[in-house]
């Protein structure tokens, strides 16, 4: 918790110290949340959930901009899952989650960003999803900096229905996201450290994800990344320990 609010403060302190340089600037590596962009995503995410029981899940993301000036896009995203809590290792189907992205109040120093994702209850057993319908809607404020981006989320998820046998979901989430500028524009990084509260389950914990990226050339008509992302849990009462995703990502293709 201590990390997470250190690096908060930090870049709290950078975006308040410095002025805003655009974001076209840059190329568009993917990790500017205002620039949308066609965006196929083929990943594999692992999580450790708790001593001897873990999640496997590859996942499709599909990313498609439209509107007249490209400010809106429809994230498609369909997870294969597998993990042993049930007794049954085999993939199957996960939650299938749909997100509209709307881009406004651009500027260039700053621009915002809202979305809103609908979970939905797919998965094909019931240790494959979270059992219940969710919506997650959010707010995001990015300013540019000289020598990065600074982007801080709110994020509410709050459950639709579903099993009734199965946990109500109502999280509130700060997220405190920032992208330095590299000297070399093929390597990527993004910070991400966030703060979690459970309010169904009366319980909060802090988040870390750091992602590092590169840009690999060309493919199917756009630009090629190959990516991993670490992310650890703190707190006594986090719902896991960390879990790692690696992957592939073609933009603007």
């Amino acid at each position: 918790m201590a990390l997470c609010l250190a690096l908060a403060s930090t870049l709290v302190s950078a975006a308040q110290a410095q002025e805003g340089q655009p974001a076209a600037d840059a190329p568009n590596n993917g990790t500017d949340p205002t620039r949308l962009t066609t965006t196929a995503v083929l990943a594999y995410e692992y999580n450790d959930l708790a001593p001897d029981i873990s999640r496997h899940a590859p996942r499709l993301d599909l990313t498609l901009p439209f509107g007249a000036k490209q400010d809106y896009s429809l994230r498609l995203r369909v997870p294969v899952v597998r993990n042993d809590m049930a007794g049954n290792d085999g993939f199957g189907l996960g939650d299938v989650t749909v997100m509209g992205t709307h881009v406004f109040g651009l500027t260039r120093q700053r621009g915002m960003v809202a979305q809103g994702e609908l979970v939905l209850d797919t998965g094909a057993r019931p240790e494959l999803g979270g059992g219940r319908d969710v919506f997650k809607g959010t707010f995001i404020y990015a300013r540019f900096l000289p020598h990065g981006i600074f982007a801080p989320a709110l994020v509410h998820s709050f459950d639709l229905g579903g099993d009734r046998q199965r946990a109500e979901v109502d999280i509130t989430t700060f997220d405190f996201y920032y992208v330095p500028r590299l000297a070399d524009p093929h390597w990527f990084v993004t910070v991400d450290p966030s703060l979690n509260f459970d309010w169904e389950n009366d319980r909060q914990f802090a988040g870390l994800a750091v992602t590092f990226g590169r840009s690999v050339g060309h493919a199917f008509g756009g630009l090629a990344q190959l990516y991993a992302k670490p992310t650890v849990l703190a707190g006594s009462e986090r719902p896991g320990d960390f879990s790692i995703e690696v992957g592939v990502k073609v933009l603007g293709f």
